[in-house]
């Protein structure tokens, strides 16, 4: 008897302030569009059960079809709030992949190998660390609410979880000022 397949969310974090960017970051140009729309389209082209668009007060990011846009009212807290704001809103999901609005790189083909993840898995960068997009199985669900101020989810007791490779190190470009954007 074959198993059911496992609902899996998204959540992507769109909720930050952009400091060293000077203000605007996810809705600066990039490739003709919003920054963050590019990870929102990454996003949009897997199979993911939910959706949910994290954003800070009165951020200008408007949602798009397809996602449920929650706003955090305490994100100037730290990206753990914005995390748990996330997981919190998510309805009905074995599994949450969670992703950075800033990081417009990343490929569908890397979410596809996080999909295949048995258990929680975090992309491996170059230095070893591990790092955003990753994948929460339901059991880490508590966890992850219960953060708070600017611990991620890497600030977390799993030690069995898995380090997963992007194909290519250039989707692990992360925008964090101005100057980003030209590289």
């Amino acid at each position: 008897m074959r198993s059911p397949e496992l609902k899996t969310g998204v959540v992507l974090l769109a909720a930050g302030q952009g400091r060293r960017f000077g203000g605007g970051k996810l809705t600066a140009q990039f490739r003709g569009r919003p920054l963050w729309e590019c990870a929102a389209e990454t996003a949009e082209n897997v199979n993911f059960s939910e959706r949910v668009l994290v954003v800070g007060p009165k951020s200008p990011i408007r949602s798009r079809p397809t996602w449920r846009l929650v706003e955090n009212p305490v994100a100037e807290q730290g990206m753990g709030t914005s995390i748990a704001a996330g997981v919190r809103a998510l309805t009905d999901c074995d599994r949450v992949i969670v992703m950075l609005a800033d990081m417009p790189l990343v490929s569908r083909t890397h979410l596809g190998s996080l999909f295949s993840a048995q258990g929680v898995a975090f992309t491996r960068y170059p230095d070893g660390t591990a790092g955003c997009p990753a994948i929460f199985t339901r059991s880490e669900f508590p966890l992850l609410v219960s953060l708070a101020g600017d611990r991620g989810a890497r600030s977390l007791d799993l030690t069995d979880a898995e380090l997963v490779s992007p194909q290519h190190e250039k989707e692990l470009f992360d925008v964090d000022e101005v100057r980003d954007l030209d590289r």
